[in-house]
């Protein structure tokens, strides 16, 4: 008696369950064989591959979801946290072994002190808003664009202040960005 392949919708939920379980790795070789275009099947793909710390994966996945279902809070919330680690991940340095001090007392152990980076604020504008990014909370490229989606021209234009000020090496772009904005509020 021949059988039948299992439906692509309870092969998604079996993977997820699979996952939820903490096998991700299994989920994803489940789920490598369905080839329909499902908006969960790219969200549970993504979230193994989050899980995984496969962040630019897990990116293209939900980036995937999203253009399948463009108003899916789930798949924008999960693009925007993935993102924020993939952005994390590039710009974190490999721990550095702790280094003992010169001090008399070798029992002493010092960490070595990071350089802080430098922002020129000579370039800043002074009609430009205060906020700090305390105030804004966590800022980066895929929030502001979510905000623009959503139609916040003016916290995404904060976004953007922001991310020129911490990114002053891609200041130039971030203004180019705020300009794009101001034209179309």
């Amino acid at each position: 008696m021949p059988t039948t392949a299992p439906h692509p919708i309870a092969e998604i939920h079996a993977a997820r369950k699979l996952m939820l379980a903490g096998r991700p790795r299994d989920a994803l070789r489940r789920m490598a064989a369905i080839q329909i275009p499902f908006a969960t099947l790219h969200i549970v793909r993504g979230e193994c591959c989050y899980v995984l710390g496969q962040w630019a994966d897990a990116v293209r996945e939900f980036e995937d979801a999203l253009r399948l279902s463009p108003n899916s809070p789930r798949a924008e919330i999960l693009l925007m946290l993935a993102s924020e680690m993939l952005g994390l991940s590039r710009t974190m340095r490999p721990a550095t072994p702790i280094l003992k001090s010169v001090a008399e007392d070798e029992s002493e152990i010092a960490a070595p002190t990071m350089p802080r980076p430098t922002i020129d604020r000579n370039k800043l504008s002074k009609e430009e808003p205060s906020e700090s990014v305390d105030e804004i909370g966590l800022v980066s490229e895929t929030l502001a664009e979510l905000m623009i989606r959503q139609g916040k021209f003016d916290e995404a234009r904060k976004v953007y202040i922001q991310l020129s000020r911490l990114n002053p090496d891609r200041y130039e772009y971030f203004r180019e960005r705020i300009q794009k904005l101001d034209e179309q509020i």
